[in-house]
């Protein structure tokens, strides 16, 4: 039986009753997280990251929940009631989509962005990204990805008819083009093969190696070494193998029986994989270019887990996207910061989740614009490739530049962003 639509009242009290339930678990469980990491530092360190006193952890409590009640209640007006994502034919009419479908999506979307509001808020605030966040959310990823493949992003696929133009009709993004009508194209043989098999356990044996530490914490590593340091991690259980064991069986044996059913289900789990270990593989990148030309470790691998995790939710096309985007974010917040500041260590992590909520928000004009640029593999392997050695190679400079050489660049830096968005603005009109 369908899901029948509660309408503009019903399917408003329902997006605020839930809203209102992610914003007291965002305060409840991310505020009195970072109240226990300002409690421990004050006791073991006084050095420049500790508040003054715990409350100061959680002191705007009451702003982060209107504003995540704000953003699941206007996720949802854009994605259910005004079909935002959704793709249009050439009479500008939204293609049809089950109402499940959409609702599903809205709702896995929230959860995401509870995400990344959760990794913001303490990458803001300690330079870290801890994997409670990114481990289970890339699991999550992993599980509705499986369960749920439509919750992924909605594209148009064409369906061809004889003696008549080609029919469009919704579909999701999977990681070789249109989910449903790509597996139907590929027949019995394309579907859940040996080899996607034996692709997909080393995907998330990739990320296994990666995105998990030996006590899944990934915040002792991320402080400043000494007794604050210590102080975080004293309560955290022991460091041991036989939890990361007992995580990388586990997967094994759920992918493995993901295969044996196969299907559409099967498929988006793997476009969930692909997407995890490309997005944080760019960053990986950049993260190895930066550090590379700096002499030093340029950013935390909490920004490689976090990527990760998008791309388990959103499929390695939106992901890229929203590497590019991060970035852009990003470096409007260094401008920011080091013209009002004077500040030069910043954190990456909200950049990154900025470009990732732009991506969700704004994906069907984004999607119309970039998609032919990832059907040309090679022209997106350059463009890949030349964001991660120019960014190294920016940092390079910059690094040796003075302090009058530096606001010159700056300058220079926002008169070219300037000059970018006016293009942009006149190729759209």
């Amino acid at each position: 039986m369908p899901l029948p639509d509660p309408g503009l009242l019903g399917g408003g009290l329902v997006a605020t009753l839930i809203g209102g339930v992610l914003a007291m678990a965002q305060t409840a469980i991310t505020g009195r997280w970072l109240a226990a990491c300002a409690r421990e530092l004050a006791e073991g360190t006084s050095g420049p990251l500790v508040p003054a006193t715990p409350a100061e952890a959680v002191d705007r409590s009451a702003s982060i929940r209107l504003a995540t009640l704000a953003v699941v209640v206007g996720l949802w007006w854009w994605e259910v009631r005004c079909f935002g994502e959704l793709p249009r034919d050439a009479a500008g009419l939204t293609l049809a989509v089950p109402f499940a479908a959409v609702a599903g999506r809205w709702l896995a979307h929230s959860l995401l962005f509870w995400l990344l509001a959760a990794a913001s808020w303490i990458d803001l605030r300690y330079r870290v990204i801890p994997d409670w966040i990114t481990i289970p959310g890339f699991l999550a990823g992993l599980v509705i990805a499986w369960i749920l493949p439509e919750t992924l992003l909605p594209v148009a696929a064409e369906v061809a008819r004889p003696f008549a133009t080609p029919l469009l009709e919704a579909d999701v993004l999977g990681w070789a083009g249109p989910l449903v009508h790509g597996l139907a194209a590929r027949g019995a043989g394309g579907g859940a093969t040996p080899i996607m098999l034996v692709v997909a356990l080393a995907l998330f044996t990739v990320w296994w190696i990666v995105g998990t530490g030996p006590d899944f914490s990934g915040v002792a590593d991320a402080l400043p070494e000494g007794d604050g340091a210590a102080a975080v991690a004293a309560p955290l259980p022991p460091a041991s193998w036989w939890p990361r064991l007992a995580l990388l069986a586990a997967g094994w044996l759920a992918v493995a029986g993901a295969w044996a059913i196969g299907g559409v289900r099967f498929e988006g789990l793997f476009t969930a994989l692909v997407g995890a270990v490309v997005a944080g593989g760019i960053v990986w990148g950049t993260r190895a270019g930066a550090s590379l030309a700096l002499g030093r470790e340029a950013m935390g691998l909490g920004d490689v887990t976090l990527m990760a995790m998008v791309g388990a939710w959103l499929g390695w096309q939106a992901s890229v996207l929203a590497c590019f985007l991060g970035v852009l974010f990003g470096l409007v917040h260094a401008v920011v910061q080091i013209v009002r500041h004077r500040e030069s260590e910043l954190p990456f992590g909200p950049g990154l989740c900025m470009g990732t909520a732009a991506v969700v928000v704004g994906w069907r004009p984004l999607w119309e614009t970039a998609a032919a640029s990832f059907a040309d593999t090679g022209q997106l392997v350059g463009i890949v490739v030349a964001v991660v050695v120019g960014t190294a190679l920016s940092l390079w400079v910059w690094s040796s530049l003075g302090p009058a050489a530096r606001r010159l660049v700056l300058a220079a830096m926002v008169l070219l962003g300037v000059f970018l968005v006016g293009w942009l603005l006149m190729l759209q009109g």
